[in-house]
């Protein structure tokens, strides 16, 4: 036999009715399957399991939950490691096609778990985050590629934008706001420890009058043209989706997502350090500009792979929800990729801030100095 993704399914019978409903819709879908019945009372409650290819779980689990006994079973979804059986010829594995790659992807409800799954826990997320942006700031200050390469490693940031993509599609409001919640964290918590990395290798770390900033700060890279800029979050936010929706590793496409935001945010963080305003506004604009485009991204390839709700009237309900945010997100987008395609080296602090604004930045690093000196 080809190799497939399986998955078993365990349905854990609480009545005769749901038995019957279960065993019924087995039948009709022309599964193989084994009945696990307790000995007290073999027909009031069991357990029944089989061995189903993942594209046809979606329609299987649907049929049961349209059943009237679907309150009277628990349904478990197992990924096996391996499967070995010639049973499983073409007629076991036709579906209905909910989307262009629909013959590959899983279905809504493992996307839905898979999806909170990549959101670890708030402590350990925020950890990483940081200890990215300082890894990322002294790579930095480094002009070190190799330390860059590592701090997109560290970083977390794919799970969020994932989550938020799948709930959007599936119409999820408590891990969409999750998803949002992480990702307006994590982004103020790289540019804080950018910040706060960069303030001190300047003050206490002996960097202020031996580092060329000018070298340094030509790693930003927001006075591209605005559609190189926006290349990698378009790629990378199909790349990811894509790998969540049909179940395969999403580790690298998360290094991925991570050079689309985090060297922004390192170098941001370095020029607000050394009060370089120009290169601070447009790593920073790129920063969320690639983040909006990673979001619209993952939304509608999730929506193009078929998650988009099976019902007529809540898909519409849910496209107009998916239009609106989506619509904000590329109206954001193409503004900041406006701004930062627009904004130059030779721009100087005077003709963004103002005399008046600038000498005070001046007076405050030199308080500043005094203080940490």
């Amino acid at each position: 036999m080809p190799r497939q993704d399986m998955r078993l399914i365990e349905v854990m019978l609480l009545s005769e009715g749901a038995r019957g409903d279960v065993l019924d819709v087995l039948e009709a879908e022309g599964l193989d399957y084994n009945v696990s019945d307790r000995t007290d009372n073999p027909n009031a409650s069991g357990l029944v399991s089989f061995p189903i290819p993942a594209p046809r779980v979606e329609s299987v689990q649907e049929r049961l939950a349209s059943v009237e006994t679907t309150g009277e079973m628990y349904t478990i979804v197992y990924d096996p490691e391996t499967v070995v059986s010639n049973r499983f010829g073409t007629a076991n594995t036709a579906i209905d096609s909910g989307g262009a790659f629909s013959p590959d992807r899983i279905s809504r409800r493992e996307l839905h778990s898979k999806a909170a799954e990549l959101l670890p826990d708030y402590v350990i997320y925020t950890v990483l985050t940081g200890v990215s942006a300082i890894v990322m700031t002294a790579g930095v200050l480094l002009e070190a590629l190799s330390v860059l390469i590592g701090a997109m490693v560290i970083a977390p940031l794919l799970g969020p934008v994932l989550a938020t993509g799948a709930a959007t599609t599936i119409d999820d409001r408590t891990l969409f706001s999750r998803g949002m919640s992480y990702q307006l964290r994590g982004g103020a918590m790289a540019l804080l420890g950018s910040t706060a990395f960069a303030w001190l290798a300047k003050t206490r770390g002996g960097l202020a009058g031996s580092l060329d900033i000018a070298s340094v700060l030509s790693l930003s890279q927001h006075t591209a043209p605005a559609y190189l800029l926006a290349t990698i979050a378009v790629g990378a936010g199909i790349a990811g989706a894509v790998s969540l929706a049909t179940n395969s590793s999403t580790e690298l496409v998360g290094v991925m997502v991570a050079a689309a935001i985090m060297p922004a945010f390192a170098t941001a963080g370095v020029a607000i350090a050394w009060l370089r305003p120009v290169t601070a506004l447009g790593s920073l604009g790129l920063a969320v500009m690639n983040v909006a485009i990673l979001n619209v991204v993952a939304v509608v390839t999730f929506w193009y792979l078929g998650y988009q709700p099976m019902d007529v009237d809540e898909r519409s309900r849910v496209r107009g929800v998916l239009l609106r945010r989506g619509a904000t997100l590329v109206v954001a987008s193409v503004v900041l990729g406006l701004f930062v395609s627009r904004l130059h080296p030779e721009t100087t602090v005077g003709s963004l801030l103002g005399p008046t604004v600038t000498e005070g930045l001046s007076g405050v690093e030199t308080r500043l100095q005094t203080v940490l000196s």
